[in-house]
């Protein structure tokens, strides 16, 4: 589901924003899609799929960026949910108030250079971004990618 029910919502949504003239997406991704197996825990099905979601988000900000439309993936980070609730207490907990500081700050316009990138909520936060932007381009930072 973590991969259809993200395309299914670009797929609904994004002719809309074309004709309005533009828009943003900010798909959720995780941590797993980038962590190594040892360090990523959860199935296998979790952090593929959502490495799918990353690539996916990825390759449409590619594709709809001509249009104005600019597609974000991130990472809300490890938060104290329902799903986290069998967790260990001392693990690196992400504050809740992150994930959706980050996305009003996707949202507003100010970080669509970024589009296509992986955004971590807490590692991310949009006063750092502000100062990073033209390091993350010129880097090529925050994307997954094979280097040889």
């Amino acid at each position: 589901m973590n991969v259809l029910g993200v395309y299914r919502c670009c797929h609904a949504f994004a002719p809309g924003m074309i004709a309005r003239g533009g828009g943003r997406i900010v798909n959720v991704a995780s941590g797993s899609a980038y962590l190594p197996p040892q360090a990523g825990g959860g199935s296998t099905t979790y952090g593929a799929t959502k490495a799918a979601v990353h690539r996916f988000s990825e390759l449409l900000a590619a594709s709809l960026r001509d249009k104005n439309v600019f597609v974000f993936s991130i990472s809300p980070g490890l938060v104290q949910t329902e799903m986290t609730s069998g967790f260990p207490d001392d693990l690196p907990w992400t504050p809740p108030e992150c994930a959706p500081a980050l996305v009003l700050a996707l949202a507003s316009g100010e970080f669509d250079a970024l589009a296509g990138r992986y955004l971590h909520a807490e590692h991310d936060p949009p006063d750092e971004l502000r100062k990073r932007i033209d390091e993350i381009q010129e880097q090529d930072l925050n994307v997954i990618r094979l280097r040889r």
